[in-house]
């Protein structure tokens, strides 16, 4: 029988290690994923988990890389939404169990539930007891148990967000944000369970008031001490009931309860590393004054191979990691996709093969062997001495210059236009970006402060990457055009500056890993996504985002001007979402 769509967990599966045969799947319920057997039995039995108690780590299933030429508008909404094959976060517990009766005196054991939930990591509760109640009844009983108990979970009266919605509650601290839609649902639950007559129907019908705000019956003493960042709920299994947050500010590249904070600590050093590589276009974007951390950003951005060595690690340390950089990437999951369909949250030696042939891949490895083959990697990053290495196999673009440099006759350099820009010194922007990371990291900032400060560097090198083709090709489809609005001559669009060398100096650093990320598949995705939101967004007569950073940060500004915008505002500002629209670009440059 095929899980319906709905359910909240696809499938549990059960490997083992036997001395004679190695590791195994013993079984797949309530049937199998398609993925081969040897593969998922050595995910789930990750190296030198025999040496460790228990060990937790998370692969995915499910990948499948499009070609960048091919990507199309059918690729606009969420892979994990396609019904055919969804892409699947496995989250797994393998556990070892000293037997002096057993072969090698232990007994070794794997349990993992498949979802298409990225926040996981709410399973593992409930996946300790399974596994325990396995080692003692080895049945496929056991599973079918679990995959009853963690699919009963109660989300249906879970609060509906939009984009923006998510995006205020992720930034603000205080717990009773959006109150009114948690009391809507509770008060409906409440009068459901109230009514022994409420229908199929009936339920369909409350759910619609909800989403349109019907209700404002508010009940503030049931939400005493409650945190609206998350939905209670809980997991019933084997009698126990085990309580439930679901996180409800979540974006889509985000999977785990990975650290952040943890993946910039390990990899920023004290002191600037010396610069032992050939100078690279995409990543050196401060040249030998660049950060380790940037430089793995931008090794992300401009899609490079990289691989999280963590040697004689448990699998879940190195995989933490992947997550980690998956989500810096892509904006904090805010902005770009297609970083999580390319990673390998733990892998081993039995998958290189397959593992080379994913461009860019992210990848977290615990055997030392990878660290010797360069030619499998472009950046490795050792979590042990904190050391990011560029390979010495690294291909390098046939454009991109060194400051005071001039391009070599015939190479390509990204435009005539843009030859001046990657000539002129290095901006310090980047340091003084990561600097003030390490500032709110010291200073205390929380793992969802330190995520947003990456989530708008993200933006606005995607907004920057707009201007440059603008102004460089004359058009671009990541970004507003003064055509898109109803006030071209006078508001403007896109990134907002100062001045006009605030703008070059910016275009200098970035022009060679802009060209860099031009080429990726992230890149194309952006397209698709940016020609979607100007068909669904909420304000569409003028750029609120450039409006917004004009009045942060010009200090010059004509009568004119000042006068257009706030009557473009009185004008164009009427309904509870173009409100939130323009309160969420305003919390943004507020609470980061």
């Amino acid at each position: 029988m095929k899980p319906p769509l709905g359910e909240h967990v696809t499938n549990i599966l059960l490997a083992e290690f036997d001395i004679d045969k190695g590791s195994s799947l013993a079984h797949q319920y309530p049937e199998p994923t398609g993925t081969d057997e040897h593969l998922l039995a050595e995910l789930m039995l990750p190296d030198g988990a025999h040496l460790r108690t228990e060990d937790w780590t998370v692969f995915f299933l499910n990948q499948s890389i499009p070609d960048p030429d091919k990507i199309s508008a059918d690729l606009i909404s969420d892979r994990s939404r396609d019904n055919e094959t969804p892409l699947l976060y496995a989250l797994n517990l393998v556990r070892t169990r000293h037997d002096k009766e057993a072969r090698r005196g232990a007994v070794v054991k794997a349990m993992a539930i498949c979802t298409r939930h990225q926040y996981l990591h709410i399973y593992k509760p409930v996946l300790l007891l399974a596994l325990d109640n396995y080692f003692q009844d080895p049945s496929i009983e056991c599973l079918a148990s679990l995959y009853e108990a963690v699919n009963s979970m109660d989300c249906k009266y879970m609060p509906i967000f939009n984009a923006n919605e998510k995006a205020i509650l992720r930034a603000s601290e205080n717990k009773d944000m959006f109150e009114e839609k948690f009391i809507a649902f509770e008060n409906s639950r409440k009068h459901m369970q109230e009514s022994s007559s409420f229908s199929l129907n009936d339920d369909e019908k409350e759910r619609e008031k909800l989403k349109r705000g019907t209700y404002i019956d508010l009940a503030p003493n049931l939400s005493k001490n409650k945190d609206r960042h998350f939905f209670e709920t809980k997991v019933e299994y084997n009698g126990i009931k085990l309580p439930i947050r679901v996180p409800l500010t979540v974006n889509p590249e985000e999977v785990g309860d990975f650290s952040l904070i943890k993946l910039i600590t390990t990899f920023n050093p004290q002191s600037p590393a010396p610069f032992n590589h050939p100078f690279h276009p995409h990543l050196d974007s401060s040249g030998n004054q660049t950060q380790p951390i940037i430089l793995l950003l931008n090794a992300l951005l401009t899609q490079k191979r990289i691989i999280f060595l963590g040697q004689g690690h448990p699998s879940g340390d190195v995989a933490n990691y992947v997550l980690s950089a998956c989500a810096m990437g892509s904006g904090s999951g805010g902005v770009l996709r297609g970083f999580t369909e390319r990673a390998f949250p733990y892998t081993n030696l039995t998958n290189v093969d397959d593992l080379l042939k994913v461009p860019g891949f992210i990848a977290g490895v615990t055997n030392r062997i990878f660290e010797d083959h360069s030619s499998w990697w472009d950046v490795l990053c050792n979590i042990d001495t904190g050391k990011i290495t560029v390979s010495k196999d690294i291909a390098t673009p046939s454009y991109g210059t060194k400051p005071d440099e001039k391009p070599e006759e015939g190479v390509r350099s990204p435009s005539s236009k843009t030859e001046s820009w990657g000539r002129e010194k290095w901006d310090t922007a980047d340091n003084e970006f990561m600097a003030e990371v390490m500032h709110a990291i010291q200073h205390h900032y929380g793992e969802t402060a330190i995520r947003g400060k990456f989530q708008e560097y993200v933006q606005r090198f995607v907004r920057l990457t707009a201007l440059y083709e603008v102004e460089t090709f004359g058009s671009t489809k990541i970004g507003m055009m003064p055509e898109d609005t109803d006030y071209p001559g006078i508001l403007g669009t896109g990134l907002a500056f100062q001045d006009e060398n605030s703008k070059h100096r910016e275009f200098a650093a970035n022009v060679n890993r802009i060209e860099g990320w031009r080429q990726t598949i992230s890149y194309k995705y952006y397209q698709l996504d940016f020609q979607s939101y100007l068909k669904t967004r909420n304000i569409k007569s003028f750029d609120v985002h450039h409006q917004v950073s004009k009045l942060r940060m010009l200090k010059n500004m004509t009568e004119q001007e000042v006068e257009t915008l706030f009557k473009a505002f009185v004008n164009s500002i009427s309904t509870d979402e173009q409100i939130i629209e323009v309160k969420l670009l305003i919390s943004e440059y507020i609470y980061y």
